[in-house]
């Protein structure tokens, strides 16, 4: 097990209403009051002024997206700087379900890591391969371009405001989950990559987190693996008992 503190990430997507979610806060924050990981709250835009009165601690507050402009006639958008402004702390770039929008969602993810940054704010990005590359043996050749097209442009400096979280594409949402030793091989992948270019010391202190199905029953053996350093957890952080579960195998 790495050193570093571990990160629990909670993306809410569009799910719940703003007079619940300070309820689902309050009791998560309830059952981990001797958590050892940063837990970082990521709801819909909506959601986040009313949840900024319970940051504290290791307690964060996150947004599912930012737009990679700091201002403009952008009808819809959010900027980094808007969020940061209002407390937000992390920012979640790169989703699949992002990328599947259209090639201006994957054209623009290093204009938005950019904007992040000049923001002030920590930066979750995620990366991970389709079933259809698995199968074929191509995952880490089609991380590996996800990893260098967004990435490989920053000063070493400047990636330490990020962390990583790996994805498989076919284990979002499906109950599918990658087996430990998948994950294990793929985080190492990608904590390697990043050492050859950016230097051992980046990638040693980066956190590299998983995504995909992740709930209390297979949360255990996950964070057991040396490369798994915490969670983006999805539909399983919807219920505050099932996401302070995931949390606390990091006691």
């Amino acid at each position: 097990m790495n050193i570093k503190t571990p990160k629990v990430i909670a993306n809410w997507k569009m799910n719940l209403m703003p007079h619940q979610a300070h309820d689902v806060v309050e009791n998560i924050i309830d059952l981990c009051p001797k958590a050892s990981s940063d837990i970082i709250i990521c709801p819909s835009y909506t959601h986040l002024y009313p949840l900024r009165d319970l940051i504290k601690d290791n307690i964060f507050l996150g947004a599912q997206n930012c737009h990679d402009k700091t201002s403009g006639a952008y009808t819809g958008e959010i900027s980094a700087l808007m969020l940061a402004d209002l407390g937000v702390s992390y920012v979640i770039l790169g989703h699949s379900e992002r990328r599947e929008l259209g090639p201006y969602e994957n054209l623009s993810i290093k204009a938005k890591i950019r904007a992040a940054f000049n923001a002030g704010l920590q930066v979750v990005y995620c990366c991970g391969e389709p079933d259809s590359m698995r199968e074929a043996g191509n995952h880490e050749d089609y991380v590996l371009k996800q990893l260098s097209s967004d990435l490989f442009d920053f000063e070493l400096s400047e990636l330490t405001k990020l962390s990583i979280a790996y994805e498989p594409i076919w284990a979002i949402g499906t109950g599918k989950t990658a087996s430990p030793e998948e994950a294990q091989a793929m985080h190492l992948f990608i904590r390697n990559t990043i050492s050859q270019q950016f230097g051992i010391e980046l990638a040693h202190s980066m956190a590299i987190l998983y995504g995909g199905s992740v709930k209390a029953k297979n949360a255990g053996i996950l964070a057991f693996q040396n490369d798994i350093d915490g969670f983006l957890v999805g539909g399983a952080s919807l219920d505050p008992n099932e996401f302070a579960a995931i949390v606390n195998v990091f006691l």
